[in-house]
């Protein structure tokens, strides 16, 4: 987990909208731009995105499609397909009451931006999601979506059993929320930022009724000993598309990621580096990536394509990199 740092989803969870939206004949080219997205590989499940990308997506293919619900109809459809996020619960739990804390486990693995967690009573059982993070984006499609999924997956657990008058949504925004979901008065709007499912206890017991079919895992996509691994590899992937414009700092990286900057250096102490070291190695794969592959460019120019003030700052930062410059690194090659 990372503490106050930056808030992350895997890109498995913004998949299936965007699916449904280029079905539905939406611009996903436009969607992922608007969401400071264009510059990352989503078909990859396991790419992370921050919270506040999905959440400015998730609002954009609303708004282009002009359907207040539409987030909350596909979290609906993922749930119903089966969601791979709690693929290993799902096949070790016979009962929800088995399923829902393995499921919290497993999700948590994969997602930093909401911590979930259960309260049990012998009358009700709460799921509490709570944001890591406070949204500089629009948390109406957040909402109806994360208030959507667990409900839906309610429903198919307990199957005949299910009543939807029986549960309570907590929300901090409800516009987004379909009226067929549950009544209106089981849905309380509430400065929470995050989302409280409240579900009569006796389900817990019952067998679970689910009839998914969850294809099998993709290299590992969402083992627990990658998550550095992959926050590293995001940041330096950043990096290399920044260094190119100018002056780029720690600031202009966080305005490139839609991230406060002190929560960018929190997660760059936690990854046990720096802004600094990242940026440099970004530099240096470039350099060597252009060196080698066109001899014609000038070095003034790779100095300016890596974002050096001249020539001459890049000539010192190569040697520092290889222990020759750059000239005596092309007559190698």
């Amino acid at each position: 987990m990372i503490n106050d740092g930056i808030a992350f989803n895997r890109a498995l969870q913004l998949q299936p909208l965007l699916e449904l939206f280029e079905r539905l004949g939406g611009n996903t080219d436009r969607v992922l731009r608007a969401a400071h997205l264009e510059s990352f590989d989503l078909s990859d499940p396991a790419t992370l995105i921050t919270g506040n990308a999905l959440y400015r997506a998730e609002q954009e293919m609303a708004d282009a499609l002009g359907d207040p619900y539409f987030s909350a109809r596909a979290a609906a459809m993922f749930v119903e397909a089966g969601p791979v996020f709690v693929r290993e619960s799902f096949k070790a739990s016979r009962t929800l009451a088995e399923f829902l804390p393995r499921a919290i486990v497993e999700i948590d693995r994969q997602i930093s931006n909401i911590r979930y967690s259960l309260q049990i009573n012998a009358e009700s059982t709460v799921i509490w999601g709570k944001r890591t993070f406070h949204p500089s984006a629009s948390i109406i499609q957040a909402d109806a979506a994360l208030a959507s999924t667990w409900v839906t997956l309610l429903r198919l657990a307990v199957a005949q059993e299910f009543d939807c008058s029986r549960i309570l949504i907590v929300v901090q925004e409800d516009a987004g929320i379909p009226p067929d979901l549950v009544p209106k008065p089981s849905i309380v709007k509430q400065k929470w930022n995050g989302v409280k499912i409240r579900f009569p206890t006796e389900w817990l017991q019952l067998p679970l009724e689910l009839n998914w079919k969850i294809p099998p895992t993709r290299r590992g996509e969402f083992d627990d000993a990658s998550r550095r691994e992959a926050i590293m590899a995001w940041l330096e992937i950043a990096c290399r598309n920044g260094i190119g414009e100018g002056s780029f700092g720690m600031k202009e990286l966080a305005y490139r990621l839609d991230v406060h900057p002190k929560s960018l250096q929190r997660t760059f102490t936690w990854l046990g580096t720096s802004f600094q070291k990242t940026r440099d190695n970004a530099r240096k794969q470039k350099a060597l990536e252009i060196l080698g592959s066109e001899q014609s460019t000038r070095n003034e120019e790779i100095a300016e394509m890596l974002g050096f003030s001249n020539a001459a700052s890049f000539f010192r930062a190569f040697k520092r990199w290889t222990g020759v410059t750059p000239t005596e690194f092309r007559s190698k090659l």
